[in-house]
């Protein structure tokens, strides 16, 4: 793999850097309830991460990929996953910051194991980049940390843009105007991962 080492980390950084149902969800969250209290959602995020590579790297993928049914399953049980995360948001209170409104380690858990775009850039990844004439173990090992470090770092620059938000503008009415538009990106971002 090393000689693909180079292009699958471009790969990595373009998939994991830009909008996508994970980074949207994350500066919304970042925008309404602070960066800090985004912690146990973004932890959640990276195991559930780790879980989808694993498991595209032990065959999932092409699983899924050959039954249409088991696709278009994945796909409305993200979509509306992603759904159920935008109601969340847009029913924050932007000065209400309670713990119990916060978003769980285990509402992130789930994010990307729903995400069409989660699991099209791991297949797609997987397919191109790894090696069937090399051992198995170490290229699964370099694929899973490099899409973690990538979601870890660009997940959070996400959270930390959406929290300056309320910083930078102080205004309620424009405060949830910008939530609405965060929201309504995440769904597109998700609409068109779906039909894509």
């Amino acid at each position: 793999m090393l000689d693909n080492l180079f292009p699958f980390i471009v790969f990595v950084i373009a998939m994991t850097g830009t909008p996508g149902p994970g980074n949207l969800t994350m500066l919304a969250i970042g925008q309404t309830t602070g960066f800090r209290s985004s912690i146990p959602f973004l932890m959640g995020t990276a195991v559930g991460c780790i879980v989808l590579d694993s498991l595209v790297a032990c065959g999932l993928g092409e699983v899924i990929m050959a039954s249409p049914a088991l696709g278009i399953t994945l796909r409305v049980a993200g979509s509306l996953y992603i759904l159920y995360l935008a109601v969340r948001i847009l029913s924050l209170q932007l000065t209400e910051k309670t713990v119990k409104k916060r978003f769980s380690f285990y509402e992130g858990l789930l994010i990307h194991p729903l995400s069409p775009k989660s699991w099209a850039m791991a297949v797609v990844a997987f397919s191109q980049f790894m090696k069937p004439e090399q051992p198995l173990g170490p290229q699964v090992l370099v694929f899973v940390l490099c899409f973690l470090v990538g979601l870890l770092v660009f997940h959070s620059s996400w959270c930390a843009a959406g929290a300056l938000v309320p910083r930078v503008i102080h205004s309620r009415r424009i405060l949830s105007g910008v939530n609405l538009t965060m929201v309504a990106l995440m769904l597109g971002a998700t609409g068109y991962a779906m039909f894509a």
